[in-house]
């Protein structure tokens, strides 16, 4: 009980930190994700992919700097053997198939605190949880089966343990 009290403590007491200390380093800054805030880290993000028919949304969560993360679905984008990566790289290969011009608007869904070894909850997943369920269930991409996931980031301090 005194290390939840602890914990709660240091928590409430602690100096807030800038969630924009690095804000980006492109190299056209019109051409950011993120609207100049590409290095932001600990946070859930918001695709929203706008077709002449509809629009979709897909959520996920950035741990480290989300320029990264970007990278990472781009790369998804741009080679077919990773399409199975995220629901969000299936669709726009779906959109591309069939030559389907789309485009693509990248948000901050909201700001977390990172995983802390130790604790029960990570901050970072049960936020992206609870966006996926406050969202229209006609237009997310996500899958429903992901808010019975277990952490991606629990698990990996779990693992690093162990080595």
């Amino acid at each position: 009980m005194k290390n939840l009290i602890k914990q709660h403590n240091s928590k409430v007491l602690s100096e807030p930190t800038s969630q924009y200390e690095k804000s980006c380093n492109c190299r056209n800054k019109n051409d950011c994700p993120l609207d100049g805030n590409c290095q932001v880290k600990n946070i859930v993000y918001k695709a929203t992919v706008t077709t002449v028919q509809n629009h979709r949304t897909y959520y996920g969560t950035s741990e480290g700097e989300f320029k990264t993360r970007y990278n990472n679905h781009t790369k998804s984008f741009r080679h077919r053997k990773y399409i199975n990566e995220t629901e969000l790289s299936k669709y726009i290969w779906q959109l591309n198939d069939k030559n389907i011009d789309f485009s693509l608007k990248w948000e901050i869904g909201a700001f977390t605190s990172p995983y802390k070894c130790g604790t029960r909850r990570c901050d970072l997943c049960l936020t992206e949880k609870l966006l996926i369920i406050r969202a229209d269930p006609s237009i997310i991409l996500n899958k429903r089966t992901e808010l019975i996931s277990k952490c991606r980031h629990r698990n990996k301090f779990t693992l690093a343990r162990f080595k």
